[in-house]
């Protein structure tokens, strides 16, 4: 079963860290790292399925972020064996509605059935995985506009949402703002309280992680593996 997800339900801060680096190599030394997730970014990395499926390989319980809320693209992810995703630009209800449907089986949902010859079901070794994966799939919606703060409870009301990902740096440039400006730190901190008001885990992208965590949030990322490994050559250069 989804470990990540039960260990989010139980109330577990969690750190984690964005993969932005391709290969399979990057995600095996972040995923052994000892981060308790890593985010595969599909959105602001490349979407290359076959990379992501050799990526999944080495960090099995990776989230992919997709690059867009559409349900072809979620089967993708799904298929190759993703058990967590992360769906950007979410700014309502419908919208969290519509990325919930594209992780479940009819009757409770669109995705399309042919796990059998996917790696999810390891091409038919695995005949129990239609049966599970609807409980087993987690799904991540990303808040990072002022319409999303707008419809926040109606989002964290979907059910099937099982976290609430604050996006600073697309939420700061929507509001006119710098990634430290009182105003938008202020907007993320109230975010964070509403979110978790609603029972679900509150997520952030964090330049400052104790901060965040400090003001409620669950879900936190520390960066992301490229920039820490851009800032490492130059401090070591």
């Amino acid at each position: 079963m989804n470990s990540l997800r039960d260990r989010i339900a139980s109330g577990a801060v969690t750190r984690g860290i964005w993969q932005n680096l391709p290969g399979p190599e990057a995600a095996e030394l972040a995923a052994a790292a000892g981060f308790d997730w890593i985010v595969i970014d599909g959105e602001h990395g490349a979407w290359d399925p076959g990379c992501i499926r050799r990526r999944l390989i080495a960090a099995p319980d990776a989230v992919v972020r997709v690059p867009v809320n559409e349900a072809w693209i979620l089967k993708q992810a799904l298929d190759l064996g993703a058990r967590t995703v992360l769906v950007p630009m979410v700014d309502d209800a419908d919208a969290a509605r519509k990325a919930v449907a594209a992780c479940r089986y009819p009757p409770y949902g669109v995705r399309g059935m042919g796990a059998f010859v996917a790696r999810a079901a390891m091409y038919g070794l695995d005949p129990g995985y239609v049966d599970r994966a609807d409980a087993d799939v987690s799904v991540w919606v990303q808040a990072e506009s002022r319409a999303a703060l707008v419809n926040l409870e109606a989002i964290c009301a979907v059910p099937g949402v099982d976290c609430v990902f604050l996006g600073p740096a697309d939420l700061a440039a929507d509001m006119g703002l710098t990634t430290d400006d009182p105003a938008l730190l202020a907007a993320l901190t109230e975010a964070i309280a509403r979110i978790a008001a609603r029972g679900i885990a509150p997520g952030v992208f964090a330049a400052d992680p104790d901060r965040w965590v400090a003001a409620g949030a669950r879900v936190v990322s520390l960066g992301s593996d490229a920039m820490v490994l851009a800032r490492g050559l130059k401090a070591l250069l």
